[in-house]
C-alpha cells in the first residue's frame, strides 16, 4: 500500500491512471456514465466514494449534486494514505472544491466506519476490485440502506488499460532487474564524484573510464530499444531512457550529489509504478470472477446486474450495479 500512498501524495492527478494529460478528474464517456448513474439519486443523499484516491470520482459527485441542485453529502474513502486538498493548494480552484468533501485516510472498504442501513450510494472506480471481496462486499451491503445502491467499474481482462499494465509490467521488470542500467549509472556518477574535482569537466570528458561507462550505458539504451520495439513498449523504454538521459545532461561538478540522490529517485518511482501495474493485473476480473460477485451479492439479497462498459469501441471495464 505504500507505494499507492506516495503516488497519491507525488503524483499531482486525481485519478490513478491519469499519468498524463488527464490530471483533473473524468471526462467525455466516462464522465457521462457516472452522472447517469447520479441523476435518480435523491436530494440529500449521502455517497461514498470507495478507493477515492485524490478525489476524481468524489469530485465528480460533488458537482453533480451541486449543478442540479442534490446538496449531496459526499466522502471518500481510501485504504492508502491520502490527503487531496492537500495535493492540490497550488489549484485553488479544485483545492475549494475538494474541501467540501469528507475524506477518510488509511480507511480499506471491508474496514468502512459507517452505520449499517445508513448510506444511500456507494460508487467505485477502479477500486473494489482491489480490496478482499468477500468482506467488502459484505461491508458494502450492510451500509447501504435498504434500496441503495452500489455502482462500480472494476478492471476488465480484455481491457486496453490492462493490456498497457502488462507491457508496462514486462519492460520495468526487464530494466530494473534483469540490467545493470541503473547501477552503471551510479557507477558513472560515483565515478564522477571522485574524478571531476581533480582533473576538471575538461579532463572527465576525455577521461577513458567515463568514455567506457558512458558507451555501456548508450549501448544498453539502445538494445532496449530494440528488443522493445512496439510502440507501447518503447513508450516506457523511451521514459526510463529519458529520466536518465536528463541526469546526465545537468550534471556538473557542483550538484553530483544531487544527481545521484535524482537517479535513486528516479529508481523508485520506476519501481513504484510496476508495483502499481502489478496491482492492476491481480486485480483485473476475468468473466467468471465478475460473474461470481453478482452471485455472492445475489446470495446475500441483494439485486445485481454486470455489463461491459465500452469506451471507443472496446472493453473499458466491467459495471457492477447493486440494489440492496
Amino acid at each position: 500500500m505504500e507505494h499507492w500512498s506516495k503516488y497519491w501524495h507525488t503524483s499531482g492527478v486525481l485519478n490513478s491512471f491519469a499519468e498524463g494529460d488527464a490530471n483533473s478528474g473524468y471526462t467525455g464517456d466516462l464522465q457521462k456514465f457516472w452522472e447517469q448513474q447520479l441523476k435518480d439519486v435523491p436530494r440529500g443523499a449521502t455517497v461514498i466514494d470507495l478507493g477515492t484516491g485524490n478525489g476524481a470520482l468524489a469530485l465528480l459527485a460533488q458537482n453533480f449534486g451541486i449543478t442540479n441542485q442534490k446538496e449531496f453529502a459526499v466522502h471518500g474513502i481510501d485504504a492508502a494514505k491520502i490527503n487531496p486538498v492537500e495535493q492540490f493548494e497550488k489549484s485553488p480552484a479544485i483545492a475549494r472544491k475538494l474541501k467540501k468533501i469528507e475524506f477518510h485516510s488509511e480507511t480499506p472498504i471491508e474496514k468502512m466506519p459507517f452505520d449499517a442501513d445508513a448510506i444511500d450510494v456507494m460508487i467505485a472506480q477502479f477500486a473494489f476490485e482491489y480490496a478482499p471481496q468477500k468482506q467488502a462486499l459484505e461491508a458494502v451491503i450492510k451500509q447501504l440502506k435498504p434500496q441503495g445502491k452500489f455502482v462500480a467499474v472494476m478492471h476488465h481482462t480484455d481491457s486496453a488499460l490492462v493490456k498497457d499494465s502488462k507491457v508496462g509490467v514486462t519492460v520495468l521488470t526487464e530494466i530494473l532487474e534483469n540490467t545493470p542500467l541503473f547501477q552503471q549509472s551510479d557507477m558513472l556518477l560515483d565515478l564522477a564524484s571522485q574524478a571531476i574535482p581533480q582533473i576538471g569537466a575538461d579532463g572527465w570528458a576525455n577521461y577513458p573510464h567515463n568514455q567506457v561507462l558512458t558507451r555501456s550505458i548508450q549501448w544498453m539504451m539502445k538494445a532496449l530499444q530494440e528488443k522493445f520495439s512496439k510502440p507501447q513498449e518503447l513508450n516506457y523504454v523511451n521514459d526510463v531512457v529519458r529520466r536518465i538521459a536528463r541526469i546526465f545532461e545537468v550534471m556538473n561538478a557542483k550538484n553530483l550529489d544531487d544527481c545521484k540522490r535524482q537517479l535513486a529517485y528516479e529508481y523508485h518511482v520506476l519501481n513504484d509504478h510496476r508495483l502499481r501495474l502489478q496491482d492492476q493485473l491481480e486485480a483485473a476480473l476475468n468473466k467468471k470472477q465478475a460473474t461470481a460477485l453478482v452471485k455472492a451479492a445475489e446470495k446475500q439479497g441483494a439485486s445485481a446486474e454486470l455489463d461491459i462498459l465500452e469506451i471507443d469501441g472496446s472493453p473499458f471495464g466491467w459495471t457492477l450495479k447493486l440494489t440492496k
